[in-house]
């Protein structure tokens, strides 16, 4: 038993949200606003070493509160470290994170009979949830291994040439021929405030396809929309075509790092037209000007998803599902 380090729940609010802000390891995910928009069951824990806080956990609770699972609009949860205290080395960083996750992996175990977390992209050692019950009989962590893509967009200026652009550049012959052709055409992307345009729009694009959205979840999606709209934590970015009709809708939403590409709709009708590419790429403009510097397009989990994204030239990036179950 690690008696080294305290775990304390703890609460949402300004104290809380303060911490996720502070930590790279925090997301608008984590954020108490967007986890009570998101009408779900979750739990908050500190960490502390002493009188210290040093790390804190986000876990989505089931029904009941016995297993962690997971949620449709929650992308990243877990593991939150704090600063380095007391003029840490990068040795030191290590090994106290090291031990972190291990009191982590110990006393979730504990708590929980199923565990499903996936850890934002920034944490990178998953050893001590590998090694949790090594080489007992008993039950342990597994691990998947997940995909997202970061594009860049801090030199994008509507006044310079979109060849200037160094995203531009780093897309994909296809994606960039999508991007003039949208532009010759006149597609244009407008932002609205209009939450229930986009969740009929999703409907629709959805039974196109044969896919049944049940209707909690449609509502719970509107009510997260409208939430993070009237905080001014995201936009509905709308597409329209060259006959001026709606094609693509994006929904994204930001915190003080980055900005985070959370739904999507596309016209299945229009499948051959620009305006998946366009919605992305005029949003890219506009986050720019309010201060964003890189968007994470949340998952390249699938093969159609994925290679659209990545298309557009930004960076691959690996992070964690941890799987547990007694």
């Amino acid at each position: 038993m690690n008696k080294e380090f305290t775990l304390i729940e703890g609460f949402s609010g300004d104290k809380w949200d303060n911490f996720v802000e502070s930590s790279i390891n925090g997301s608008i995910f984590s954020h108490s606003s967007y986890l009570d928009a998101a009408n779900i069951n979750y739990k908050l824990f500190y960490c502390y070493k002493k009188q210290e806080l040093r790390a804190a956990i986000v876990v989505i609770e089931s029904t009941f509160g016995d297993d962690v699972i997971q949620n449709d609009f929650v992308i990243y949860s877990g593991v939150i470290f704090n600063k380095p205290t007391n003029n840490q080395n990068s040795s030191q960083q290590l090994s106290e994170q090291f031990k972190i996750n291990s009191f982590f992996a110990s006393n979730l175990a504990s708590l929980y009979n199923k565990i499903q977390l996936s850890l934002h992209p920034s944490i990178i050692d998953v050893r001590p949830f590998l090694w949790f019950n090594y080489g007992e009989k008993k039950p342990q962590y597994n691990i998947r291994i997940r995909y997202t893509t970061y594009v860049d967009i801090s030199d994008f200026d509507r006044s310079i040439p979109i060849e200037q652009i160094k995203l531009f550049n780093k897309a994909s012959v296809s994606r960039r021929q999508q991007i003039r052709y949208a532009i010759k055409k006149g597609y244009r992307t407008d932002l609205t405030n209009d939450s229930l345009i986009f969740i009929k729009f999703y409907q629709n694009t959805m039974s196109r396809q044969n896919i049944i959205v049940e209707e909690d979840f449609l509502k719970n999606m509107q009510i997260l929309i409208d939430k993070l709209l009237e905080l001014k934590k995201a936009k509905i970015f709308s597409c329209f075509d060259d006959k001026n009709e709606l094609a693509s809708m994006a929904f994204i939403g930001w915190d003080t790092k980055r900005a985070y590409y959370i739904f999507g709709a596309n016209d299945p009708n229009k499948r051959n037209g620009h305006s998946g590419t366009a919605v992305l790429w005029d949003a890219f403009y506009h986050l720019n000007e309010i201060g964003i510097k890189t968007v994470d397009l949340e998952g390249v989990n699938s093969p159609n998803r994925g290679w659209f994204k990545l298309s557009f030239g930004g960076n691959i990036i690996p992070y964690y599902e941890l799987i547990y179950k007694k």
